[in-house]
């Protein structure tokens, strides 16, 4: 929208059921026509996003209406509505709520310019209506699709808005007529605010994007290419989910999707290796909740900050850059000790993929690099997706006709060169895409695999249409957590109470700024347990950030700590959903595999704090300074593994341990002074183990 809004598998077993740990698995087994209807729809849901972003432009308040509607009107005939549920066909009560749904979306389209003058103000009885209908909707919405923990905190915060007159102290307000409250809630100050607009810009066409991408064959080499990298090293299983991770992860939005894609092939060759159920689905869990830090996409929490903050969305992608790498390596360092401690082993070479091959097929990656390339060449987030969307079908097409890698380079350069020329960026990817489909259907006839094409068009249709029928399906839950967050955000911001906790606080935290950011960072945890990242940061950031950015600190710091946040909160006990999905997996206890996730995703817990003391962390500041604190933060992560695994030159004590902590802790505050003194308790705690190491090895020899 420029203008408008098969394979080698070394070491892996089959993957394991999964069905029961997110909404997929509560599909209702319909009917053919019904079946085939609900394939239609979830198509043209995909379609008519890809659409309105590109080329037909509507009025923003109907398309969000029409965006959250209509994938409600896709879970409600769907999904069951209880797990336990055998129909085989749409309830009435189901019907009802579809209904509704269509009902509200006439009423706003029909009643567009009357809304927009009186919500909020004057209430008609039909506005009252559209309102708790609508409200209604999309409560049950993000119920059936995502849990009741949001919905129940939603509700909770809708009591609120009624008790307020007759609560104590900062929780009191005047109260609000329930008229004036539902006409407000069902509008762009609340469930069609911020948050949705975020979701119905970026969600469906970037889940669209994974979805293509996974299709396309970019899942299986990112897999290949980790496991041929880090296979073989010491407890190389761990390391190729570390890695498998970050690549899974920066496209998904969801912790439990990207442990559930990763996790079916990488715990079990980590299991075959000797790791533990609980270690094994602990590393999973920590590097795929991980994978929602890492640029581009952040799992769209960058598109969702952009759109909260007013931050340029490319500031955002580049100040994640050096974060993100820290938190990757803290938890490949600590994966590399445990494996020493546990003498664990990696995959024979034998039976793993050839970087000949690899290196081959690189042209593979064609789609993340058109992607990458127009968004850092300052075109539309928008254009990106869609012509990195647009770039995944011509790798399919050129594997499917069984061309060589090497013809994706045409599109590459029809991707970089055509928008030198002026041309407007949509009409660049269209006659990108059309000329590389052109010469592979020319290149066919050329080789002569011409009698291929039925076959290939056949397939492509096929591809496509499921596709964008799962990429609907899979964008359910983040659209349904950002409608239902939008009405926490519009009572924080109608009844005040976002600005008098900040006021709160402030006040406990008194002139303390590290316990603010303690106390910041807790309340953070708390709010993101048992929900998806991206609605627990739009909460944490209408709640906490203010509080942080009233600190005097910058509102990319604050927000970004508030994201980190709620990233780990997939991870911590006691509701670390990211680490109960792993557990299922390995067949683990459930609070010891969260245990183990925190433990090595422990530097995401410390990492946030230089946001704060060492902004330079976020490409904030002068090279050199970056650089100066990027150095004593990769010593202190180092430190960080040391004093988790006990492991230094071989194995080290309890004091030991501690120093290493303490040298950590003064090298992440990075003053002059701390960094001195934490730079001198590491060389010393260096030597000593060093000279015990060797004093350990001379007596065994």
């Amino acid at each position: 929208m420029d203008n408008a809004v098969g394979s080698e598998r070394a070491g892996v077993s089959d993957p394991v059921e999964t069905d029961e740990l997110d909404a997929e698995g509560l599909d209702r087994s319909l009917p053919g026509v019904l079946a085939i209807a609900l394939g239609a729809l979830s198509v043209s849901y995909a379609l008519f996003h890809l659409a309105v972003l590109n080329f037909w432009s509507i009025d923003e308040w109907v398309y969000r209406v029409v965006h959250v509607n209509m994938g409600a009107i896709l879970a409600f005939v769907g999904l069951k509505a209880r797990s336990r549920e055998k129909l085989l066909y749409v309830a009435l009560p189901d019907l009802l709520l579809v209904a509704g749904a269509v009902a509200c979306s006439a009423y706003v389209a029909i009643n567009l310019d009357q809304l927009i003058m009186r919500t909020g103000v004057i209430t008609t009885a039909a506005d009252f209506a559209c309102g708790v209908v609508g409200t209604l909707i999309v409560l049950e919405f993000a119920r059936r699709v995502s849990g009741l923990v949001l919905p129940v905190i939603a509700l909770l915060f809708v009591a609120y808005v009624f008790a307020g007159p007759w609560l104590p102290g900062i929780l009191r307000h005047s109260g609000f007529q329930p008229d004036n409250l539902f006409s407000f809630l069902y509008s762009q100050d609340a469930i069609f605010g911020m948050t949705v607009a975020a979701s119905s810009r970026y969600i469906v066409l970037f889940v669209a994007f994974a979805v293509f991408l996974q299709a396309s064959g970019a899942g299986e080499y990112f897999m290949r290419l980790a496991m041929a990298l880090f296979g073989a090293a010491r407890g190389g299983p761990g390391k190729v989910s570390v890695v498998s991770g970050l690549l899974f992860g920066t496209v998904s939005g969801s912790a439990v999707a990207n442990v559930v894609a990763s996790g079916t092939f990488t715990i079990p060759m980590m299991r075959r290796v000797g790791y533990s159920r609980e270690s094994a689905g602990g590393i999973e869990a920590a590097s795929s909740s991980g994978g929602q830090l890492a640029p581009p996409i952040m799992g769209a929490g960058a598109f969702i900050m952009a759109e909260i903050t007013g931050i340029p969305y490319s500031e955002i992608v580049v100040a994640a850059v050096l974060p993100c790498l820290l938190f990757y390596i803290a938890i490949f360092m600590t994966v590399d000790m445990q494996a020493l401690r546990l003498g664990l082993h990696g995959i024979p070479r034998s039976e793993l993929p050839k970087m000949r091959a690899l290196a081959r097929d690189a042209f593979m990656l064609l789609p993340l690099v058109v992607l990458l390339y127009l968004l850092l060449s300052g075109y539309s987030i928008i254009a990106a997706g869609t012509w990195g969307l647009a770039a995944t079908l011509l790798v399919m097409m050129s594997r499917e006709i069984g061309l060589r890698s090497e013809v994706l380079a045409l599109p590459l350069i029809l991707f970089v060169v055509l928008p030198w020329t002026g041309m407007q960026v949509n009409y660049a990817g269209a006659i990108a895409t059309v000329l590389s489909m052109l010469a592979m259907v020319a290149l066919a006839f050329l080789l002569g695999k011409a009698d291929q094409l039925p076959r290939v068009v056949r397939t492509m249709a096929t591809t496509i249409y499921r596709g964008l029928a799962d990429s609907s399906r899979k964008s359910l839950q983040l659209i349904s957590v950002m409608a239902c967050a939008g009405i926490v955000v519009g009572v924080l911001g109608l009844t005040g109470l976002g600005g008098r906790f900040s006021s709160l606080l402030l006040s406990v935290a008194g002139d303390s700024q590290v316990l603010a950011f303690i106390l910041a960072m807790l309340v953070s945890i708390v709010l993101g347990m048992g929900m998806p990242t991206t609605a627990a940061y739009a909460i944490a950031a209408a709640v906490v950030a203010p509080a942080l950015q009233q600190m005097g600190v910058s509102a990319l710091a604050a927000h970004m700590f508030v994201f980190y946040c709620a990233v780990i909160s997939a991870i911590t006990p006691p509701v670390a959903i990211a680490a109960f999905a792993g557990a299922a997996i390995a067949g683990g206890k459930p609070w010891p595999t969260s245990i183990a996730a925190m433990r090595f995703g422990i530097a995401a817990f410390v990492l946030p704090f230089m946001f704060y003391t060492s902004p330079e962390i976020l490409l904030q500041g002068a090279w050199f300074e970056t650089a100066h604190v990027f150095a004593t933060a990769l010593l202190a992560i180092y430190l960080i593994a040391v004093a988790g695994e006990g492991q230094m030159f071989g194995a080290i004590g309890a004091m030991e341990r501690l120093f290493a902590l303490v040298a950590a802790l003064l090298l992440l505050w990075s003053s002059v002074s701390t960094d001195i003194a934490g730079l001198v308790i590491a060389v010393a705690l260096l030597v000593w183990t060093r000279r015990n190491a060797s004093l350990r090895s001379r007596r065994t020899a």
